[in-house]
């Protein structure tokens, strides 16, 4: 009689369970299946009872998979399966509702991307980055445009291959050294940015196109003479540049677009 009782109650827990179960055969059919799974994923329990799992309709059975993973169910829903073997080949499927885990996840990704969104410093040379110096040169441009003021942008690339072709170890302590050589030939008034991995941008304002070929010129003419750290002294990183002056109808875009056109050539095409 106890034993009947205990039975029942194991019954009732492993059905109204809040982890959604499912047993399988040795002859891939389905034994038995919780309330909680009938319900989770809004199945008709009778269709699973003593069927293969290779008879159901794909859709089911795709649910049903015992391939270990996260699945997205429907908008917004996702379940975790999880399989357990016997040594009798008899299989336990066992399926949580991890939406809202799911949905944290993707709320803290998106955060993290704001987040990012929002840097405005480079984190390697403490420069300006992408989106800051971006925001400063429409700034530029929109007073070029109204007031006529010349404005020159200058792209640096810098070659960080070795006479032999090989690339140092680590390209950061030649890239934080580019960036202060830079930096240190320009006035106050300049701005200069990390644009990409081994780019710079230059921004001059009140800089005609005369005046900014003499500041390249300038630069690469000391650029032999880069401090370097000690254990770099030996690698040469070789600058290469794109010039572009605003005009009047240009916007950042057909400005960036002639400076990359510039530098282009000046790399061989």
């Amino acid at each position: 009689m106890q034993t009947n009782i205990m039975n029942q109650i194991d019954n009732t827990l492993l059905s109204d369970l809040s982890l959604g179960l499912l047993l399988v055969d040795d002859d891939r059919r389905i034994a038995w299946a919780n309330n909680t799974l009938i319900r989770m994923l809004d199945l008709d329990g009778t269709e699973l009872s003593g069927r293969r799992l290779e008879d159901l309709p794909e859709a089911t059975r795709r649910l049903l998979s015992s391939e270990p993973s996260v699945l997205a169910v429907n908008s917004g829903r996702w379940i975790r399966r999880e399989l357990h073997a016997d040594g009798n080949g008899s299989q336990l499927l066992a399926i949580s509702d991890v939406s809202a885990q799911e949905q944290l996840a993707e709320e803290n990704a998106r955060l993290r991307q704001q987040v990012e969104d929002l840097k405005l410093t480079d984190e390697l040379t403490g420069l300006p980055n992408k989106r800051a110096i971006s925001q400063a040169l429409d700034l530029h441009i929109s007073r070029s445009r109204r007031y006529q003021n010349p404005l020159s942008v200058v792209l640096v690339h810098a070659d960080l291959h070795q006479p032999d072709g090989v690339l140092p170890l680590s390209n950061e302590p030649l890239l934080l050294a580019i960036s202060r050589f830079l930096r240190d030939r320009l006035r106050w008034v300049d701005q200069i940015a990390r644009w990409d991995e081994n780019v710079f941008l230059l921004v001059l304002p009140e800089t005609t196109a005369p005046d900014a070929r003499g500041l390249i010129e300038k630069i690469n003419a000391e650029q032999a003479g880069m401090p370097l750290p000690e254990q770099l002294a030996d690698q040469r990183p070789r600058l290469a540049f794109g010039l572009a002056c605003w005009q009047k109808g240009d916007d950042m875009r057909t400005l960036l677009r002639s400076a990359l056109r510039d530098l282009q050539e000046n790399l061989g095409g």
